[in-house]
C-alpha cells in the first residue's frame, strides 16, 4: 500500500548517536533500497495523487518529524544530492523559549546512560522511592501486548512507555525527569538544547528547497487521544498559526504525535484544513481517513535492507 517512512534521529561527528539514529551513508544506502522497491514521490505530487485516488501500492514519501537539527545536517545533503523532496513536520514549541522536554528527556537517557535498561532501572528505582503505589501498577497492570506493533522496542522500552503515558501523565512524568537531569551535572542543558533543534531560519530553509513543512502539534504531547477536544484544538491551531505566520506556509499534513489521535483530533484537523495525515504504524486506521495513512518507521527498513 502507499505509505510514509518515518525518520527521527539522525547522527555524524557533530550529532551524537542516539538509539534508533542513523549515519548519512546508512540513510543514503536506505534510500537507494527504497528506490529500487518503490517509487518515490514529492510531498505535492503525493498528496495530488492521494486527492485524485491514483495512488498505487508503490509510491511512498519520506517524512521527518521533531524539526531536528540531525536532519538538516545529516539527511537534507542526501535528499538534495538525490533530488528528493520530503516532508518535515514541525511541532512549534521548540522554536520558543520554553520547548516541550520530550527530546531534552530522550537526550539525557541517551547521553547519560550506558543502554536503555540502565536508565530504566534507574528511573524505576527513582519512581519506586517517590511513587511506590504508581511502580505497583506497572506490576500488577501491565499487558503483555503494550506496543506489541513496535517490534523495534525492547521490553525495557515499552515498560516505560505505559508508566510515563498511561500511569504517571507528563505533569508527573517530567518532575521525575527533571529531578533525575539535575541530579546529573554531567548533563550541560544548553549545549543539549542548542544542538538538539533546527531554528525558524533552518526550516525557512528547508521549504525553500521545495520540501513540506507539517503540522505535528505545539508540544508533542504522547497521549493526544486522552486530551479534551479544547487542548487538542489549542495543540493544532498553535501550531499551524505558527507555520502560517512564521514561515508563511499553509500547512497540509500532519504527523500524528506518537502515532496517538481520536475520532475528535481527525475532526480538529479537517476542520483545519489538513489533506493528509500519518500514523506511526503500518496498521490501518480506525476511522478510515485519509489523515490515518500508513507509515514504516526506518528501523523496520533498516532490518529489512540488512536481511536481505
Amino acid at each position: 500500500m502507499a505509505h510514509g517512512i518515518m525518520f527521527h534521529h539522525f547522527h555524524s561527528a557533530s550529532h551524537t548517536a542516539r538509539p534508533g539514529s542513523i549515519s548519512e551513508n546508512q540513510f543514503d544506502r536506505m534510500v537507494g533500497f527504497l528506490q529500487k522497491r518503490f517509487r518515490i514521490l514529492s510531498p505535492e505530487d503525493f498528496l495530488i495523487s492521494l486527492k485524485r485516488g491514483s495512488l498505487q501500492d508503490n509510491q511512498i514519501v519520506l517524512t521527518f518529524d521533531d524539526a531536528l537539527q540531525s536532519q538538516a545536517d545529516v539527511a537534507l545533503p542526501v535528499l538534495e544530492a538525490r533530488g528528493i523532496r520530503g516532508i518535515f513536520s514541525v511541532y512549534s514549541s521548540v522554536f520558543s523559549n520554553k520547548p516541550d522536554p520530550l527530546e531534552i528527556f530522550a537526550a539525557f537517557r541517551a547521553d547519560c546512560f550506558h543502554d536503555f535498561e540502565e536508565f530504566w532501572e534507574r528511573f524505576s528505582a527513582q519512581m519506586g522511592a517517590v511513587e511506590p503505589r504508581k511502580l505497583k501498577v506497572l506490576e500488577t497492570s501491565y499487558p503483555a501486548d503494550y506496543l506489541a506493533f513496535f517490534p523495534f522496542y525492547t521490553s525495557a522500552e515499552r515498560q516505560f512507555r505505559f508508566v510515563r503515558d498511561e500511569i504517571l501523565g507528563p505533569v508527573r512524568y517530567a518532575e521525575l525527569m527533571w529531578s533525575l537531569i539535575h541530579a546529573t551535572p554531567s548533563f550541560i542543558l544548553d549545549e543539549v538544547v542548542s544542538s538538539l533543534w533546527m531554528t525558524k531560519e533552518g526550516v525557512q530553509s528547508i521549504a525553500q528547497l521545495g520540501h513540506s513543512v507539517g503540522l505535528h502539534s505545539h508540544t508533542h504531547p504522547t497521549r493526544m487521544d486522552q486530551l479534551p477536544v479544547a487542548e487538542q484544538e489549542e495543540e493544532y491551531k498553535t501550531n499551524k498559526t505558527w507555520i502560517e505566520s512564521e514561515l508563511n506556509l499553509t500547512p497540509q499534513f500532519v504527523a500524528h504525535p506518537c502515532g496517538r489521535y481520536s475520532r475528535e483530533t481527525i475532526s480538529v484537523l479537517q476542520d483545519l484544513g489538513v489533506q493528509a495525515g500519518f500514523r506511526s504504524t503500518m496498521t490501518t486506521g480506525p476511522y478510515g481517513t485519509v489523515i490515518e495513512l500508513p507509515r514504516e518507521d526506518h528501523a523496520n527498513v533498516i532490518r529489512e535492507m540488512e536481511a536481505g
